[in-house]
């Protein structure tokens, strides 16, 4: 209830109060004035039945010679017969006109004889006059009744009785005080519905007085002779309003220069609360926060992104916070660990603000120079072995050749053959020097991918049953690319053969070949027990190798041919195996060879 007078306006709430302080106010008046009437009326009922009950009585006074008595008609006439003489003599006595009901009670004959309405229990009334001789006035539920006694030189002879029923009584002064209290009512309601259209009236004046400072700009214009008294409160906010608007305009104009301040700046930027809900982000911010207006506006950072607690950005907010110091840090996973930013914290006295910066690609381009500095590091050694030692060694193993054809001891001719393949072995790690330092990947043709693994499949299967391992094709049918297939043989043959060695007796190695986005994807996955994770940052380094036997140098030149083909080198590894996948980029699905590049 509380509730639904909150909604009214104070014109209703006025209206309303002034309502229920009338009725209030009506329903005191009636039962004070109503308590008073019906006292008044009492009083009036007693004194006009006491005047009737004395006129009654001074008739009988005058002719009481004429009632009759006991003593007279003694022993001559029955009782029967003395009751209708008594009947007969005071009955005309009583028959008046008169406005109220009138009795005689002879005590002696013991007999009432009444002018109107009987009355009821004669005897209770005997009771309670207990031989009273003085006038009384005796109150009942159902009857008033006045007692005046009638006297003789002898004693008390009678009583003259004058009584009103309840209802004769109340129908009269009820009937007069329904009339004046309904006119009472009509007054009230008269004066009610005046009231409320003054207060209509009043309202609209103020809904106009509203609506010329809400809306100024409209050509409704409120008549002050309605309420005279708003005017100059109307002038006052007029001016208030002219000059709230010029600032309004001014802080608008600001807040624009500000955003696009903001929006022009190429770093991300947001704003937090101490609350940690966002207060400001620039189209930057936006793009990483991947979500509409209505998600981020206000809304607590935690709760939007659950994830953003676990970053090293949470925690140097949460320090800026506590030392009010601004920070300045390198870290992967601002709305995503695949990303990493530069990031600058500065704090101010609600918050603080955020400028980040995405260097993913300059880490990129670094990593990248990094390792071309290594491939031409090992170009450079490449080509200095081979003019210092590849001409020696072939001198070497030309004349142990011929050593081998003179020599007829079988020991000395297994040392023989044992120097002629270490010599092989040692060109063989020159060759792939000599691979590593490419910088193209000479001729290359349209052709199908898949084609060149069917080509190879026979010779690497050979492999996989020689080790009792499966080797299983899922190839999906693709664009043509611009390859080099020499070197796409040896990338192939480089995984395959890492992927058999790892994969245990009885497991399997995977081919796969399927689209991905526009881009061709080759996979190969081995089913060993993974890359362990301190080692996985060298993957692709030059002589780093975990077998006994390796160079440290075949995926070093996968990635190399990779490169050359405008491809992306990529693995995953986990508990069931590792997964290397080449990328083939786009631009060279498309089947035009690119110029510069695949030359």
């Amino acid at each position: 209830m509380k509730k639904v007078f909150l909604k009214k306006s104070i014109i209703q709430s006025t209206l309303f109060s002034i309502t229920i302080s009338i009725f209030m106010i009506t329903m005191v008046l009636m039962l004070f004035f109503g308590k008073t009437f019906w006292e008044k009326e009492s009083v009036k009922l007693e004194y006009d039945l006491l005047t009737i009950a004395l006129d009654v009585k001074q008739t009988i006074d005058s002719n009481l010679h004429l009632i009759p008595s006991c003593q007279d008609d003694v022993n001559i006439l029955p009782r029967t017969q003395q009751m209708v003489k008594l009947d007969k003599v005071v009955k005309p006595l009583l028959q008046e006109k008169r406005p109220y009901s009138v009795a005689y009670y002879d005590l002696e004959f013991g007999w009432m004889v009444s002018e109107g309405k009987q009355i009821e229990s004669v005897e209770t009334i005997l009771v309670d006059l207990h031989g009273a001789s003085e006038i009384k006035v005796l109150n009942y539920d159902y009857i008033t009744l006045v007692s005046v006694p009638v006297q003789l030189e002898k004693g008390l002879k009678g009583y003259v009785w004058a009584y009103a029923t309840k209802s004769e009584f109340e129908l009269g002064p009820f009937t007069g005080y329904s009339i004046s209290f309904s006119l009472l009512f009509l007054s009230i309601g008269i004066i009610i519905i005046l009231i409320q259209k003054f207060m209509k009236e009043i309202q609209h004046q103020l809904e106009e007085f509203s609506e010329s400072i809400v809306h100024p700009e409209t050509n409704l214009s409120w008549n002050s002779h309605g309420l005279p008294e708003l005017e100059p409160v109307l002038d006052k906010i007029k001016g208030y309003t002219q000059e709230l608007s010029a600032i309004n305009e001014e802080l608008g104009a600001s807040q624009r220069r500000f955003t696009q301040i903001m929006e022009g700046i190429s770093d991300g930027l947001f704003s937090i609360d101490r609350e940690w809900r966002l207060l400001f982000y620039n189209d930057v911010a936006k793009k990483y926060f991947d979500k509409p207006d209505e998600e981020l506006k206000m809304k607590n950072i935690l709760e939007i992104f659950p994830s953003f607690s676990n970053t090293v950005t949470y925690q140097y907010i949460a320090e800026v916070f506590i030392t009010a110091e601004p920070a300045y840090f390198e870290a992967d996973g601002m709305m995503t660990s695949e990303r990493i930013f530069h990031t600058s914290i500065y704090p101010f006295e609600e918050g603080i603000t955020v400028f980040f910066r995405d260097i993913t690609e300059q880490r990129q381009q670094q990593h990248e120079m990094a390792r071309l500095e290594r491939l031409n590091l090992v170009g450079q050694m490449a080509a200095g072995i081979s003019h210092e030692i590849r001409n020696p060694l072939t001198t070497v193993k030309g004349f142990l050749q011929l050593r081998g054809i003179k020599v007829t001891d079988p020991d000395e001719k297994e040392y023989n053959d044992l120097m002629i393949s270490e010599i092989d072995r040692a060109n063989t790690i020159i060759s792939e020097f000599l691979s590593l330092a490419k910088d193209n990947m000479g001729s290359t043709q349209e052709q199908d991918i898949n084609q060149i693994i069917y080509r190879i499949f026979p010779m690497i299967q050979a492999d996989a049953n020689n080790g009792n391992k499966d080797l299983i094709l899922n190839l999906n049918p693709l664009p043509s690319l611009w390859l080099n297939e020499n070197e796409i043989r040896q990338l192939l043959l480089n995984f395959v053969r890492n992927a058999l060695e790892v994969t245990p007796q009885g497991g399997c190695v995977i081919i796969q070949t399927y689209e991905d986005k526009n881009n061709v994807v080759l996979a190969v996955k081995d089913q060993g027990c993974g890359i362990p994770e301190e080692i996985r940052d060298k993957i692709g380094t030059p002589f780093f190798t975990t077998k006994e036997s390796g160079t440290g140098l075949g995926i070093a030149i996968s990635m190399g041919i990779a490169h050359r083909h405008n491809a992306e080198l990529t693995f995953d590894t986990g508990d069931q195996g590792t997964t290397f996948k080449v990328i083939f980029k786009r631009r060279n699905v498309l089947g035009k060879k690119d110029e510069g590049e695949l030359s």
